[in-house]
């Protein structure tokens, strides 16, 4: 059954670690038919402080938007952010899991960005890569094991998704850790949180899948 990964970073959510610059993102994997198209609508959120009335009027629009998307024969999926409105030519679509993400984002100057994958509408293949070189550089006996995103230009070529107890363990690449986790450094030991992520994503998409990137 085709698994397929969405990444959004909307709105940003920059951090810093000392000089290093990163961002927060989601990513959610879906598995069913093979998607077509994704698209991130946001939510009608209720300011701080607002009124009874006007949270009941943001809930409900909420809502209609949801129905909206059922009714066309796409799948509505509600995040943190938004609304994921997946195509699926109407096929039924199962979230298996939700990841927070952690990139590298500004140069430690503050001046210009680090390789990211831009968004656009048809999505990347990756491909399982055991024993890469560079990831093995985790620690002592790590096992170098990630994905390859494949379909990107220049030095997005390069770009893999695999384990990063903190920032400073991506240039370009991505680190998937459990939703709602925004520790800036974990320790780097086997089992620490982004590991546990990692082999969960593993074990989901197997040996190859797809990944939508909606925004920068």
């Amino acid at each position: 059954m085709p698994v397929t990964l969405i990444l959004t970073r909307s709105p940003l959510r920059e951090f810093k670690d000392g000089r290093k610059s990163g961002r927060w993102g989601e990513m959610v994997v879906v598995s069913g038919p093979k998607v077509i198209s994704v698209e991130l609508a946001g939510y009608a959120a209720p300011a701080a402080g607002a009124s009874i009335g006007a949270t009941i009027r943001a809930v409900a629009q909420n809502g209609a938007q949801v129905l909206s998307a059922a009714a066309s024969g796409i799948t509505p999926v509600p995040i943190q952010n938004g609304i994921l409105k997946i195509n699926s030519g109407g096929g039924a679509i199962t979230v298996a899991k939700r990841f927070t993400t952690m990139e590298r984002f500004r140069t430690n100057s503050g001046e210009g960005y680090y390789v990211q994958l831009r968004p656009k509408p048809e999505p990347y293949r990756i491909t399982y890569e055991p024993g890469n070189r560079v990831v093995r550089t985790l620690r002592d006996g790590h096992t170098g094991n990630c994905f390859r995103v494949h379909g990107g230009r220049g030095n997005e070529r390069g770009i893999l998704i695999h384990e990063a107890p903190s920032v400073g363990w991506v240039i370009g690449c991505i680190g998937p850790r459990p939703l709602n986790d925004y520790t800036i450094t974990h320790s780097n030991r086997n089992g620490n949180p982004s590991h546990r992520a990692m082999n969960e994503l593993f074990e989901i998409t197997g040996k190859e899948g797809e990944l939508f990137v909606l925004d920068w």
